[in-house]
């Protein structure tokens, strides 16, 4: 099992969820989708790819770092 920074999953080679979202990004353009419905649809996107991102993490064991996950009052 590894720990992953909340930086290494949106940006990391392994789950890379920015990546994901700009290569979605980059295919609706090129379908020629209107730019205001793209920003639109960008949270859901972002929301699309964190699932299947966590859905990765959870069948691969892995898991966010402790330093990560702190909650500040």
């Amino acid at each position: 099992m590894a720990k992953y920074t909340l930086e290494d999953i949106m940006y990391g080679d392994k789950y890379g969820i920015e990546s994901a979202v700009f290569s979605e990004v980059f295919r609706l353009v090129e379908q020629k989708v209107d730019a205001k419905k793209i920003r639109e649809q960008l949270n859901m996107i972002y929301v699309k790819h964190t699932l299947l991102a966590v859905k990765k993490m959870h069948v691969e064991g892995d898991c966010i770092s402790d330093n990560e996950i702190t909650i500040a009052f």
